[in-house]
């Protein structure tokens, strides 16, 4: 079941409104992986549809989730961004702690650092993984259990995410 793209409106003004060209981040889902994909600024609109993506699936009821965060071409978060995104795993520990997996999908060694600096922050209530490719990311929730494989995955990307923006496979 692919679900939508969902971006969080930030203001009145919602993202949705934007011309697509202006949009850097897109969310969907495939069965009962979550997805979320960005490139270039790292904004608070960005992290914070992030975040209502998140909440979206903690909110959808759909059993055993697991979730992909693709970086590519993208920014680093900064302080503010990583505060927030620890805040949010803190207040949610618990109804996140049924996430099958987290996968994150980086070509920056800096989003390393990033990822480091949330986890001094806080303990996540999840596994969780580093990955070159959303193929290795699917292959890697394949084997905790999760029903995704990376044609999928990437079958649901294309669907939402303009191709010039995509990885190759």
């Amino acid at each position: 079941m692919d679900v939508p793209p969902q971006p969080a409106p930030t203001s009145a003004a919602s993202a949705d409104k934007r011309p697509p060209e202006k949009r850097n981040y897109w969310t969907g889902s495939t069965g009962s992986t979550w997805w979320f994909y960005c490139t270039g600024p790292a904004t608070t609109e960005v992290w914070t549809a992030y975040i209502a993506h998140c909440m979206a699936m903690l909110e959808s009821g759909t059993p055993r989730p697991s979730l992909v965060c693709i970086c590519h071409r993208a920014e680093s978060p900064s302080a503010e961004h990583r505060r927030m995104m620890a805040d949010f795993i803190k207040g949610e520990s618990k109804r996140l702690s049924g996430l099958l997996g987290f996968a994150l999908v980086l070509d920056s060694p800096l989003h390393i650092l990033a990822l480091r600096a949330i986890n001094w922050i806080v303990k996540k209530p999840f596994p969780e993984t580093v990955c070159g490719s959303p193929a290795s990311a699917a292959s890697w929730l394949a084997e905790r259990g999760v029903r995704i494989d990376a044609a999928t995955l990437f079958a649901s990307l294309e669907a939402h995410v303009p191709r010039e923006y995509l990885p190759t496979p």
